[in-house]
This record gives C-alpha cells, structure tokens and sequence, in this order.
C-alpha cells in the first residue's frame, strides 16, 4: 500500500494519534522505504466505542478522555511550574534571610535563579525529547517524559540541605530535572490532539476543540495547585497573621506531593499501557531521508516557523512575566493580606482565566472566528488593557481604583487564555505537515519559553509600570507578527498539508495544486511571494481521483495480506 493511501484510507477511520501519524512519501520514496500498513486496530477499536455510545453521559466521558488523557502532562506541568508564584510568599516567610532581604543565608542570584531555571530546563527537553521521540517511538519518548517529571517531582518534595542555600541549590536542580521532562510533553500533546480529532470524521471540524481542550487541561493544573495551597493553609490554621514555619513548610512539600499523584499515574500508564504506535514503526526513516526532511522543512516553511515561534515568543514574555511575579500584583491589589487572602486572589484569577480556555475551545472551529482571528483579538485586547495599566497605574493603585485595576488585571488573563495562549500553542500542531508537526512544535515551544526566560530576568529588574509597558509592547508585536506569517487553517484538511508535502519531497513543489495552496488557507507573506499561484482545484480533482483509484486497489490488496 502507498503511504499515500494508507494516509487518507486510514485517517477516515483511526481515532488516535498513531493513526494520524502515519507518514506520506511521494512515488519513488514509497518504494525505497518500503512503507506498507493496516490501521492500529486498537484505535479502531476506540473510534468505535466513541461512535456506540450514545447516552449523553457516557459520550460526554468518551468526549472528556479524548483530551484529557492527552493532556494529563499539561495538567502537571502548569501544576508545578506555577507553583512558584504561588508559593513565593510562603518561602519569603519561612526563609525570610534568603528570599527576603538582606540576602544573609542565600545569595540573590540563587534565588533569583528558581525563576527561569525550570524555565531552561523547558526548553531542552522541548528540542530534545521532541526529537528523541521520534527516534525512539512515541511510547518511549512518552515515557522519558514522564519519568524526568517523576524524579523531579520527588526531588522537589523531598529539597533539603545542610544549610539554607544548600537546600536553595536543590530545589532549584530539582526544578530544572522537572522542567526538562516537561518540554518534551509539548510536541507530543499538541501535535497528537490535532491528529486524533482529524483522523475522526465526527470531529474534524472541532479540530481546534479538542486541541485548546487538552491545552487547558494547563488551566486546570493551574488552579488546582492554587486551590490545593488554599485548602493546606486552612486545614493547617494557617489563616491569618500568626504564621507556624513548621506548618507554612508542610503545606508546600505536600502540596508538591499531591501533585506526584497524577504525575506517578501518567508514568505508569505510559510504562505499561501504552502502546506503541504501528504507523511510527512502519514509517520509521534512516538519516538519509531525515536529512531530506529537514531541509524542506527550513527551505519551505521556515516563515511559519517565524509566524507560530515568534507569536509564541512574544506571548510568553508578556504571559510568563506577569505569572512569574503575580504574587506582586495580588500584594498591591489586596495590600497586607494574609498569605491566605492572596492566594484566593490568585484563585480567582486561575479561574477567570480557566473560562478564557473554554471560550477559545468552542469559538475556535467557527468560521466568523478562527484561529488567526482569535490570536490576533486576544494580542489586541491584552495589549490595549496592559497600556491602560501603565499609562494610568499610579492611579490605579489608589484605593478608590483599585477595584478598577482589579477588573483590568483580571480581564486581561480572560483575554490571554481566549485568545494568544491558547492559540500559540495550537497553531503549530496543525501548519505543519506530519512528518515534522512534532519537531517544529518543538521549536516553536522551545522559542516561546525563551520569552519566557526573557520574562523572568528581565522583569526582575523592572517597575510595575516597566512590566505592563514591556508586556503591551510585545502583545503589540505578536499581533504584527501574526497578520504577516501565520495562516488560518480552519476549514483545511491537514491531509491536504501532506499531500503537498508529497510533493515537495519529491522535488515537484508545483505538482501539488489543492487547498494547501488556496491563498485563503495562505498567510500574507505566502501570498505577497506568490505561493497561491499554482492553485488550481480542477487539476487537483483529477489528481484526486486518480490517487483514489490508487487507494482502491490497495485497500484490497492490504485486506488480503492480512496484518502487518
């Protein structure tokens, strides 16, 4: 069978992302890898019971499990890496000599270094274990995944030290351990939700649902460990003033340890239930061809790389950098509050977002919407509100306005999430052909969290009123950004996308004339070099047709040789 064939016959009936991973290669290289295949019959055997069940209840539990367990390493991300904010002003009363100041027990580099260095850790492992996975199979680098996130998770619960700054330097490694197996986590959950919901012809035109879906499964892991501190703080009396070290220490190593509950769920499911995907066996390639792939990934779609990294890169400095050091404007929205008050702040604020996420899941797939409009709505609204903020915040941090800069701080999280934070992460699991959406996600994650470590340096030096104006700046330069490079993709088939990758791998780029080419499914920069011109539907439906004939003929020849 054809990889051609065997991409549009099976992603008809595949409900997983192994199904959809299946790789096309044109004419000639279809021989030399000798490609053939049979769907993974435990993915039919899952669009199946998702098609059976017709009871509300049960098709809302089969609807839930198609992103949440994908998105289970979001969740655990979101819930340990906030988690700095959040308890920030639980260290600076426990450890006032190394997180408050003077910095008598720990130098203020060392501190200062917790915030951005999981955020490097992030970065490796979404470069490396994005390409690891793809040499070593989705199980495997599934599982690299989550066994960094274990071994960090427990190291961070169990951090200590002969000194203060021995204990610091320990949590601060065991952040970066945590970080590295969490990079790897984005390629693979943006780019597996986007092929699970194409490969199901139920859900794609909810494509985008069900991507921002597992995505916020981020806000969850968010606003549980929020709650999760809130809940520890009261059941320890830890509710007003009157602090207990003893107690403060308890609530955030168990805090840490609760979160190791999912994070130990998610290892052994991917150790011993998770298979590995057939396609990414059977499409598996030597360096000669991945040589090949990279250079028509750059030389063809590196704008997109610029459009989907650099929007990513810009949204992160302004998101991370507000997140990172929220605690400060919850101090000046609700000043000499308890540790308590603060957090339910915070709280508030996880939860305003969290709707953010829901807006984005079920207005993305519509056609008055899209996902280049929403990104583009979201970076306008949030720039707009984080000027207000810095033209007028001595103002706004009077008492009689504070209720005002309240609403501002919190309606800009709302417009984040429905909006750039979602659609940042998104976009690159679906502008991408197949055979490189993981490793460009990858890259494009990566560069986003690099505005995220821009953030955490660079904001510590700066004014309240320096953060709102950087952030407005760089809001304003995601919008730009992403008028210019990225295309809206909505109603596109991704088998179209790899269809013209065929082509391009072939060295026939103007052999392709579909909808990947259609200018509307084309960015501005695509359009202003011409890359619609050899759009031609007609030839397209011919061309359609005889691969269609193709694809009959080896559909029996494959249900006669049985499984592979």
């Amino acid at each position: 069978m054809s990889g051609r064939t065997r991409r549009e016959s099976a992603a008809g009936t595949l409900f997983g992302s192994e199904g959809a991973q299946g790789g096309v290669m044109a004419k000639g290289l279809e021989v030399q890898n000798g490609h053939s295949g049979h769907p993974d019959q435990s993915d039919r055997v899952e669009v199946e019971e998702f098609h059976e069940h017709t009871n509300f209840i049960t098709a809302f539990f089969f609807w839930v499990k198609s992103w949440a367990l994908p998105g289970i390493g979001m969740f655990c991300e979101a819930y340990f890496v906030f988690s700095i904010g959040n308890l920030k002003p639980i260290f600076t009363q426990i450890y006032p000599h190394c997180y408050g100041k003077p910095h008598s027990d720990c130098s203020a580099e060392l501190v200062d270094s917790q915030t951005y260095t999981q955020v490097v850790g992030i970065m490796l492992g979404m470069l490396s274990l994005g390409f690891i996975a793809d040499k070593i199979g989705r199980k495997w680098g599934s599982v690299c995944c989550a066994s960094f996130m274990f071994v960090g998770g427990i190291l961070l619960t169990a951090s200590s030290g002969p000194t203060l700054a021995g204990w610091a330097t320990m949590f601060t490694i065991s952040q970066f351990i945590y970080g590295y197996g969490v990079g790897g986590e984005y390629p693979l959950a943006s780019s597996s939700a986007a092929e699970r919901a194409e490969a199901n012809k139920q859900l794609r035109f909810r494509r985008g649902e069900m991507i921002v879906c597992t995505f916020a499964m981020q806000g969850w892991g968010n606003f549980v460990n929020t709650a999760i501190i809130c809940i520890l703080l009261a059941i320890f009396g830890q509710t007003s003033k009157s602090y207990n070290n003893r107690s403060l220490e308890a609530v955030w190593r168990l805090s840490f340890g609760l979160g190791l509950i999912p994070v130990t769920g998610m290892l052994i499911y991917r150790l011993f239930f998770l298979q590995e995907s057939k396609v990414w066996i059977r499409k598996h390639m030597g360096a000669e061809m991945a040589m090949r792939e990279q250079s028509v990934m750059w030389g063809h779609y590196w704008h997109r790389l610029v459009g989907t990294a650099g929007a990513w890169f810009f949204w992160d400095v302004s998101f991370y950098g507000n997140k990172l050091f929220q605690s400060t404007f919850i101090a000046i929205i609700a000043p000499g509050s308890s540790i308590l008050t603060g957090l339910l702040w915070t709280l508030l604020n996880s939860f305003v977002a969290l709707v953010g996420y829901y807006f984005s899941a079920f207005t993305i797939d519509k056609m008055w919407m899209g996902r280049v409009r929403l990104q583009v709505m979201g970076f306008l609204w949030v720039f707009v509100i984080f000027l207000i903020c810095a033209i007028f915040y001595q103002d706004l941090i009077k008492k009689q306005y504070i209720a005002v800069f309240q609403f501002l701080y919190f309606f800009s999280s709302f417009w984040g999430q429905f909006g750039p934070n979602a659609t940042t992460w998104m976009l690159p699991g679906e502008v991408f052909p197949t055979e490189v959406r993981a490793t460009c996600h990858g890259i494009s994650a990566a560069v986003g969290k690099a505005g995220a470590l821009v953030a955490g340096i660079w904001f510590s030096y700066l004014t309240a009123t320096g953060r709102f104006y950087v952030s407005a700046f760089f809001n304003l330069a995601g919008l730009l950004l992403t008028i210019l490079f990225v295309p809206n993709i909505i109603s596109l088939d991704l088998r179209e996308g790899d269809r013209r990758w065929d082509a391009l791998m072939a060295r026939e780029p103007h052999a392709y004339t579909g909808e990947a080419v259609n200018p509307k499914n084309l960015s501005l920069f695509e359009r202003m070099i011409g890359y619609g011109k050899h759009y031609d539907p007609e030839a397209d439906r011919r061309a359609r047709k005889d691969e269609g004939i193709r694809s009959a003929g080896n559909i029996e020849a494959a249900k006669a040789a049985g499984p592979v």
